[in-house]
């Protein structure tokens, strides 16, 4: 009996729990509202601070600190969530960022001094952190290959859309309620998502094997015999309709391709095969990969994609971003009411600014989705993040007719081009992770990375602002973090796989099995094609 094939993403059937029933395609919806709802809890900050700073007697430069410290887990612990979301899975890491996330901000609530908001903020991170690591793992795993650049963009645009609405949000709210009850309030939003996520995102009892050019299959696949050898799949093997009952398991006497063997794999049915909603890959339950045995080739797939330099070039590239980008946002609201605008107006205008980067995110996506190549657009986006920053701070507007007015203009246009950079960083993951690498140990670096430049960069604009007397020279650090990005972005290269000739099948032996081989093809980050045939 022949193993049952369908276009990737469009089966159906019960259990949307498991991933594969109505609406598994859409789940990515639901992950990128939890990076919302934990982007929240990085925006409803800055509307507070002058609150903060009058209530708990904080320095400009704690404010700053504040600002940053809920990225500092990112920084430690990026690597130690990819290890842990390998082993016990994205998800149940997710919804546990979520929980985290609630236990912070109401703990916030309560805080009575720096010290003690610092460490709810702290607990907010570790959260934080769980969720913007897993997001995008879950997203490749449940998204169809045709929305998945367009889903890969609203991820990108997470920070913009949590931004407009923390902090035109908070703007408005903190006119007529005490900081404290904000801060209770956005813990019930962290919580928000988790029955959404409990219901719609694909669970962890499958484990998915990573897009490597062999996928590996354990010893111990149901139905296979106790002497049965190890062995690895290429990666054309035929993708799995989530909810379909055709599967397949590797028989012990059919040939399978392993390292230095072009011979195609021929399976029975028992087993599921196929990532939903990503190119074909083997999918085995989720208790062969836990143990020590799961933890000995976690390491190793961490170990590789820590030694390969794409992933902390892009990591670095990412905090070229970041760091600007968090201190020029995250003091916006500051720098208005410095300047003697009152009322909700900095707020408000803060907000679009942060909409505006959302904006660019998912633009940027569309133009990926049309075929634009993801590395020619780091590079303007950079030159005309510097070229707009420039003006924005180097000039004395309040001398100037209408100053304010072009001020915000050039702030939004900073925040428009520079949403470029995380849509395009984002969608090139599974490029930028080596072969035999883990795909959330390179988001794990990158996060790591990112999440230092967003630490240092309010904290170094603060510094900045007090040693200078003013936001004057905040172009010093936009300007040299552009010059950065820039000379990395050219030095940053991608694993792009080529198309490579698939071999002949086997003669496919008598019973209920079928031969393997037939290639897919994809568009990478790159404009290229990779390709899904096993490679000699």
């Amino acid at each position: 009996m022949a193993l049952k094939t369908h276009p990737t993403g469009t089966g159906t059937g019960a259990g949307t729990g498991a991933g594969t029933g109505t609406g598994a395609g859409s789940s990515w919806i639901v992950v990128v509202s939890a990076g919302v709802a934990a982007g929240l809890q990085v925006w409803k900050l800055p509307p507070a601070i002058p609150l903060l700073r009058q209530d708990l007697s904080l320095t400009l430069v704690q404010a700053g600190t504040l600002l940053g410290i809920i990225q500092l887990a990112g920084m430690l612990g990026g690597l130690a969530i990819s290890l842990l979301a390998e082993l016990i899975g994205e998800r149940r890491c997710l919804s546990g960022g979520l929980v985290l996330l609630f236990l912070g901000s109401a703990g916030g609530g309560f805080a009575w001094s720096a010290g003690s908001l610092l460490a709810s903020r702290a607990v907010e991170g570790a959260g934080f952190i769980l969720v913007v690591v897993t997001g995008p793992g879950l997203i490749r795993r449940s998204t169809p290959p045709g929305r998945l650049t367009t889903a890969m963009g609203f991820w990108g645009a997470y920070q913009g859309i949590s931004t407009f609405a923390g902090l035109i949000t908070g703007a408005l709210v903190l006119q007529v309620v005490p900081w404290r009850a904000w801060w209770w309030a956005m813990a019930v939003l962290a919580l928000a998502p988790l029955p959404w996520v409990l219901a719609r995102v694909p669970r962890d009892d499958l484990a998915y094997v990573p897009r490597d050019d062999l996928a590996y299959v354990p010893r111990d696949v149901p139905g296979r015999g106790p002497h049965a050898i190890p062995g690895r799949v290429p990666r054309d093997v035929p993708v799995g309709v989530p909810g379909d009952v055709t599967a397949a398991h590797v028989h012990r006497d059919v040939p399978v391709g392993v390292p230095g063997d072009v011979t195609a794999a021929h399976v029975h049915r028992d087993v599921p095969v196929g990532v939903p909603g990503d190119v074909p890959a083997a999918r085995v339950p989720r208790e062969n990969a836990g143990g020590v045995r799961g933890a000995v080739a976690a390491l190793a797939r961490i170990g590789r994609t820590v030694r390969a330099p794409a992933p902390w070039a892009a990591g670095l590239v990412f905090a070229c971003y970041t760091l600007p980008w968090m201190a020029v946002v995250g003091f916006l609201p500051t720098i208005y009411r410095d300047g003697g605008m009152g009322g909700s107006w900095p707020g408000v205008l803060s907000a679009v600014v942060g909409a505006a980067n959302a904006i660019g995110s998912i633009t940027t996506a569309a133009l990926m989705k049309r075929g634009l190549p993801a590395r020619a657009l780091l590079v303007p986006a950079f030159v005309l993040m510097a070229t707009t920053s420039l003006p924005a701070f180097a000039v004395d507007w309040r001398t100037l007719p209408a100053g304010t007015t072009w001020q915000f203009l050039c702030v939004v246009a900073f925040s428009l081009t520079g949403g470029a950079i995380p849509a395009t960083l984002l969608r090139m993951i599974g490029e930028l992770t080596p072969a035999g690498g883990s795909a959330p140990a390179t988001m794990g670096l990158i996060q790591q990375l990112f999440n230092t430049g967003s630490f240092v960069g309010p904290a170094l604009a603060a510094w900045l602002a007090t040693r200078t007397g003013g936001w004057h020279s905040t172009w010093w650090m936009t300007c040299a973090c552009a010059a950065v990005g820039i000379a990395l972005s050219l030095r940053l290269r991608t694993r792009v796989t080529a198309p490579a000739v698939a071999p002949a099948p086997a003669p496919a032996p008598a019973g209920d099995s079928a031969p393997v081989g037939d290639s897919t093809t994809a568009p990478t980050a790159d404009g290229t094609t990779d390709s899904g045939a096993p490679h000699a």
